[in-house]
């Protein structure tokens, strides 16, 4: 074998596993308690992802993308220093609510605009915006630090604010092609959301355990 890498495993403090493997990951080699539990033998496997079962559940090996990396699932738990650990998957979704946050920004000056001729409506519009952009920043900033309730936080407002343009369009109290093109991509950034809700959930679920330090942990030569 040609590298080492130890795993620790998520629901089980100061445990870990051992994976050897060679270059290329055509052979690959798992130890818990210097004892060996598991082995692939095909990196075709790997890309698709391949199990097993043990004593301390079913164990998940699978190739992660970007970079090409082993992850290592432990009965539904990833390991804290998988590439696809839930959290750190989490941190990059603060993206979208960025994006989310400039075009709360746009929609937020139009709106404003539409309203010029009625002065108190026009306050109440910019102060409610002005509250949302807020909240999108507020969501953007600890998404970043891998925080659940941010996520939940941020989607939450994006819905709100969605039923209610939604239902000011239908109710004809505004229009104009520019609000309808905002509605088809709120439309679209909440079906993105969506998509990426499992991962929040699942970052929840990981974060009932401590993470272990990591130090040390990095892939060496044997």
């Amino acid at each position: 074998m040609d590298f080492e890498k130890k795993y620790p495993i998520t629901q089980i403090p100061n445990e870990y596993l051992v994976v050897q493997w060679t270059r290329g990951y055509g052979q690959v080699d798992v130890y818990y308690n210097d004892q060996l539990i598991g082995a692939v033998r095909e990196t075709v496997k790997l890309k698709k992802g391949t199990s097993f079962s043990s004593d301390l559940g079913l164990i998940t090996l699978k190739l992660s993308e970007k970079p090409v990396t082993l992850d290592v699932i432990v009965d539904g738990f990833h390991s804290p220093v998988n590439v696809s650990y839930p959290v750190k998957e989490l941190k990059k979704m603060n993206t979208y609510f960025w994006i989310i946050a400039v075009f709360a920004f746009i929609a937020g000056a139009i709106e404003y605009g539409i309203f010029r001729g009625w002065p108190k409506v026009q306050a109440a519009v910019l102060l409610m915006n002005l509250l949302v952009f807020g909240l999108y920043i507020f969501s953007a900033v600890f998404v970043g630090k891998g925080k659940a309730w941010a996520f939940y936080l941020g989607l939450s407002v994006f819905l709100f604010c969605t039923l209610i343009s939604l239902l000011a369009l239908m109710g004809g109290i505004v229009w104009g092609w520019a609000l309808y093109f905002f509605m088809i991509m709120r439309i679209a950034g909440g079906v993105i959301l969506f998509m990426n809700l499992k991962t929040a959930n699942s970052t929840v679920r990981h974060l009932r355990y401590k993470a272990p330090s990591i130090d040390g942990l990095l892939d060496s030569k044997l």
